[in-house]
Order: structure tokens, then C-alpha cells, then sequence
């Protein structure tokens, strides 16, 4: 046997006994074996068979920079021959270095950075700093705003945050989804009951709406978050949290003024505004963070992803200093957490030169024009039957795939388009576990270095599969 192939089926085995995968039900894996990933380079992964494939999902939505730089590896090398571990109770230079970096680059008046290992810590961090600012201002704040099929992590607090689809009456001014403790629906079933002071609000979800223009729904959200805040008493509401483009929940990027207007009601309420940016930051959209995209300025932000291209694992919360004051006043005992790896300076080291290498090759702007050239490609899959939307910005899409009578596609359909792309050397995603009914929008999420030629073969490589998919449901 091939020494290459008898290693990966070492691994293999290795992993079966012992290895606990995300997202699956082990006892299918005898029929459909995981791939062992050996080796990747720009927006290229390799198995050990030798296949290559275009990973237009840049891992989970976080090889910003693309796979392979021999930059990152050599700065985290470096840092840890100096310093490869002391915590924040002292100063260590690449902590501080980045969280200068940062401040230089978030949108105005977010520059205390409070760093973290993912974006689910960033998450609860953020809501822990809203709940303890939410006290020093009128005692009784403590309740969050979500959105129906928005994600915040994976934390039994980030579950709590991440809401269903509602139901459509929701978009007539109906009821909302009230004070229930859910994440995406199939994701928090096991762990229920969550936790208590979460709401949830309705998502700008503009295809599956009944409104006219993207302008009417931005309206209707608005409206509906400043009944919930009246409703609930404004002076038990701490913050409002909202990926600016929602991601795992399908791909739904906003109304153009949706945000500002989402903005302005929390302002009037004195709620916090939380921007949770660990999808869209460092450049997914097509500029570097959403929020500059959409010209918003959040009270809180979260990050974590695209911060070091996920060379390292880190994340941040971001806050603006007249939080960070409130919660440092002369005699009070100050914000009371602590993470063991947060500012871990082989991380943070790893992050600097990620942001150096997206800067100076402007890879966000180079986001935004490869993005829009994707965008028109995939625009041209509407002809297929059982295409039901297209959406996106910059490098971000989903394709929203239906049944001949508009419902949403089976999940087993969707999954055969996975399967059949893949086959042909591309791997997309798909939205998962937003509630008990179909997973049916393919997603794109490929690095920022991401060439015309590679847009071209993914879209090709999908048009194909949907074809097959919709040639043999007989339509």
C-alpha cells in the first residue's frame, strides 16, 4: 500500500476511537469516511490522496489571508522562542502592540480591547461587559435583544443569544418570538433550558418577507425593536446584539439603512449597540469591518476569525473607553474575568502579521472586487428552477435553494449539492440547525485572496451540481 495512503489510514482509525467531530452523528461515518487534510495553500486544500480542492468556505468563514503563509508561522516561531506564554495580569508586548493595532482600525471611539480565544468568548465577554454597565447605569438592565437566525457562538450563553426563524406573521406586525431562551433551533434542543433575559426580534430576512421594498422591512425591524424595548421597560434593557451580516443562520446581508436605524433605537433607549463581527471583520465584506460598511458606530464590537486568519485561535471584544471607565471607577473592583490564553503573545504575534499582510495587500478591497465578480456569476444561477434567491456582499453568498412550490429545498437535496460539488474539487457550505425544518442555503465564505479564475470555477462547479440535483428531482 501507498505509505501516504496507509498514514491516512492510521489517522483514521486514530480518529474514530478517539476524536469527538462537531456537527455530525458518528455512527455514519463507517459509510461516508471523513477526508484527511493535509496540506493548504492559498484558497487550496489537500487530501492525502493528493486531491486538491478550492475551499470556498475558507475553513468556518476565517482563512481570510488564505492557507499557507510562510509570514504568520515564522512570526508565531519567533514569539515563541521569546516569549511563548505569560498571562494579562502583566504586560506582554504583542498584547499590546495588537491592541494598539486594533484601536487604530475599528470604527471611531471603540478602542479598549479585551482579548479572548474565539468568537463564542468574545460573545459572552461582550454580555457580561453590557450587564455590568447595564448595572452602574439605573441598577435594573440585564435583559439582551438577539435576532431570530442570528449565531453568537457555541457557549451555553452564545446558545441562548441565537434565535429560530419566527413565523411569517411576525412580518405583519405580529407576534414575536418573545422572551424564549433558544439558539438555532436544532443546535439548543439538547441543551435547554438556556439562560434567562433574552428576547428575540425578528431578522431582516427580505426574501422570506411580504415586504415591498428592502426599505419597508428596515422600517418594520425598527418598529418592532422599539416596541420590544417599550414592552419589556427600557430600564431592564442592557443591549441589542447583531451580526451586521447574518451568516451561518443563511447569508443575510441587511437593508442598506436597516443597522442605522437599529443604531438610533437602541440610542434613544440607552441600550447598548453589541456588533458581533467575527464573521464579517477583516475584510469579509469588502471593506475591513461591516460596521464601517454600513456606517454604524457600535457601542461594543466582537471579533475573532478573520484576527489572525485562524493561524492561531484568539478573539476580541472591543468596547468604546466611556464603558471601559464606567466599569474601572476609582474604588470599584473592576471588570472580574479572566481568561488564561487571552492576549496569549504567540497569538497575538500571529495576529499582527495577519493584519500587516491584509493591509498591505489591501486584501478587503480586493474582497469587494472579486466579491461583486462572484456575485454576478452566481446571479446568473437564478435561471435554475430551483434557485430561489442570491445574496451576498463582498465575499460572503449564499444561494438560497427552494422546491418547485417555493418551499425551502430538503436538506438531503442541499446535502447532494455539497456532495456533488465536491466531487468535481470545490467545497461549499450550508446553513445548519436553524430550525426544525430544511438546511437549505449553500454558502461561500472562500479566502480574501480569492482569484476571478477561482470565482469561475466555483460558480461553474455549483451551476453543474444544482443541474444534476434538479435533474433528478424530475422538474
Amino acid at each position: 500500500m501507498n505509505p501516504a495512503i496507509a498514514e491516512a489510514e492510521s489517522l483514521r482509525t486514530m480518529d474514530k476511537e478517539h476524536v469527538w467531530h462537531p456537527l455530525m452523528n458518528h455512527s455514519g461515518m463507517e459509510e461516508n469516511p471523513l477526508d484527511v487534510v493535509v496540506k493548504a495553500r492559498g484558497s487550496t486544500i489537500q487530501d492525502a490522496s493528493g486531491k486538491e480542492y478550492i475551499d470556498a468556505m475558507a475553513g468556518l468563514w476565517c482563512v481570510n489571508i488564505g492557507y499557507g503563509r510562510d509570514e504568520v508561522a515564522k512570526a508565531a516561531y519567533e514569539q515563541m522562542l521569546e516569549l511563548a506564554y505569560y498571562p494579562l495580569t502583566q504586560v506582554n508586548p504583542p498584547a499590546a502592540r495588537l491592541a494598539e493595532r486594533l484601536a487604530s482600525l475599528l470604527p471611531e471611539g471603540v478602542e479598549r480591547v479585551w482579548f479572548v480565544n474565539s468568537g463564542s468568548e468574545a460573545v459572552d465577554t461582550a454580555i457580561k461587559i453590557a450587564r455590568a454597565y447595564g448595572r452602574l447605569n439605573g441598577g435594573r438592565r440585564y435583559k439582551i435583544i438577539a435576532r431570530h437566525q442570528g449565531y453568537h457562538g457555541a457557549t451555553i450563553g452564545g446558545a441562548s443569544r441565537t434565535g429560530p426563524p419566527p413565523r411569517r406573521a411576525v412580518y405583519r406586525g405580529g407576534p414575536w418570538g418573545g422572551a424564549t431562551l433558544t439558539g438555532q433551533t436544532l443546535r439548543r434542543a439538547m441543551f435547554e433550558p438556556l439562560l434567562p433575559g433574552v428576547i428575540h426580534v425578528s431578522a431582516p430576512y427580505f426574501y422570506r418577507s411580504n415586504a415591498d421594498t428592502e426599505e419597508e422591512l428596515a422600517g418594520r425591524c425598527a418598529d418592532e425593536l422599539d416596541e420590544v424595548i417599550r414592552y419589556e421597560d427600557p430600564e431592564t434593557v442592557a443591549a441589542f446584539i447583531a451580526e451586521p451580516v447574518i451568516g451561518g443562520g443563511g447569508v443575510i446581508p441587511p437593508p442598506a439603512d436597516y443597522l442605522k436605524r437599529m443604531r438610533e433605537v437602541c440610542r434613544n433607549h440607552g441600550v447598548l449597540f453589541i456588533a458581533d463581527e467575527v464573521i464579517t471583520g477583516f475584510g469579509r465584506t469588502g471593506e475591513l469591518f461591516a460596521s464601517d460598511l454600513y456606517d454604524i458606530e457600535p457601542d461594543i464590537m466582537t471579533m475573532a476569525k478573520g484576527l489572525s486568519s485562524a493561524y492561531l485561535p484568539i478573539g476580541a471584544t472591543a468596547t468604546t473607553n466611556e464603558i471601559f471607565e464606567a466599569l474601572n471607577a476609582e474604588g470599584d473592583s473592576g471588570f472580574l474575568q479572566i481568561n488564561t490564553y487571552g492576549g496569549h503573545p504567540v497569538a497575538c504575534a500571529a495576529s499582527l502579521k495577519n493584519l500587516e499582510i491584509m493591509m498591505d495587500e489591501e486584501l478587503p478591497a480586493r474582497g469587494a472586487r472579486v466579491g461583486a465578480y462572484l456575485g454576478g456569476l452566481l446571479g446568473k444561477l437564478s435561471d435554475i428552477p430551483c434557485v430561489g434567491d442570491v445574496r451576498g456582499v463582498g465575499l460572503i453568498w449564499g444561494v438560497e435553494l427552494i422546491e418547485e412550490d417555493g418551499a425551502p429545498l430538503s436538506t438531503a437535496a442541499t446535502a447532494k449539492v455539497l456532495a456533488y460539488a465536491k466531487e468535481q474539487g470545490v467545497i461549499f457550505g450550508k446553513n445548519a440547525g436553524i430550525a426544525a425544518g430544511p438546511s437549505n442555503t449553500v454558502t461561500l465564505s472562500p479566502p480574501l485572496v480569492f482569484t476571478e479564475e477561482e470565482a469561475e470555477r466555483a460558480a461553474s462547479v455549483l451551476d453543474t451540481a444544482l443541474r444534476r440535483v434538479q435533474a433528478e428531482s424530475g422538474a
